[in-house]
């Protein structure tokens, strides 16, 4: 019987078992609608582990949104935690507005139509190109296609040139 409120505990009870025998004694979740911060630290008492969830100043926590569906899960697997807490990996965010004016970048520039989670990266590499030398070079993992997203970009353009014309 599940008492947590939450349905994520099958997802995390798969989690927390990984992370053990991967011998990690940590697991953080960024919890969107709450429960699977509850269901990520019931499961790793369970185990003995030590859990991270993070939550806003009135522990209560903002609803998920990305334009992008894929990325507007408020979950965080045991892997990107360890990576996070190792150094071997920087987390950051990019706004939608940055990551449409990338994938529109990448689209004139090399008639590429990425899909809107990946051009969340490129409106980072966008941002750390200037600062790098010549030399430097970006690798982008472009993983998706963005012929599923034409519809959703359109709308959000022409609210977006709406909102700039008021």
């Amino acid at each position: 019987m599940n008492h947590l409120g939450s349905h994520k505990l099958n997802n995390v009870l798969g989690q927390i078992l990984l992370a053990k025998r991967m011998g990690k004694t940590r697991v953080i979740a960024e919890t969107g609608a709450g429960q699977h911060g509850v269901a990520t630290a019931a499961s790793a008492a369970k185990f003995g582990m030590k859990t991270y969830a993070l939550f806003s100043e009135n522990d209560q926590v903002a609803p998920v949104y990305s334009i992008s569906a894929g990325l507007a899960y408020p979950g965080v697997g045991p892997e990107h935690a360890f990576f996070k807490d190792s150094g071997r990996v920087e987390y950051v965010a990019a706004t939608d507005d940055e990551a449409v004016d990338a994938l529109l970048l990448l689209t004139r520039k090399e008639g590429i139509l990425p899909a809107i989670e990946s051009s969340h990266a490129i409106a980072e590499a966008v941002k750390r190109a200037p600062q790098l030398s010549k030399d430097n070079i970006i690798i982008v993992n472009v993983s998706g296609r963005g012929d599923k997203d034409v519809a959703a970009i359109a709308d959000y353009l022409e609210k977006r040139n709406t909102k700039n014309q008021e």
